[in-house]
């Protein structure tokens, strides 16, 4: 990904598979964490749990495909 005005962001495929904690773990901002989580959803990912709301925001937690997480937060 390469988004104008931000750091790239790049993602390289290993032959590995994951074995136990991820290597990497994303914390995406998403104004509507649950629209951003229904969106993964149809493109293949899973909840992790429901959705998160404290003092500081709201957070969900998903997983891929491959079983990374990864969470959609408020900003």
């Amino acid at each position: 990904m390469d988004p104008p005005g931000f750091a790239r962001l790049a993602f390289q495929r290993v032959p590995e598979g994951k074995s136990v904690k991820n290597r990497v773990h994303l914390d995406l901002e998403a104004e509507e964490p649950e629209r951003a989580a229904e969106e993964a959803l149809s493109l293949g990912a899973a909840r992790v749990g429901g959705l998160v709301t404290d003092e500081q925001g709201a957070f969900q937690v998903m997983r891929d495909p491959e079983g990374n997480e990864f969470c959609f937060v408020t900003g």
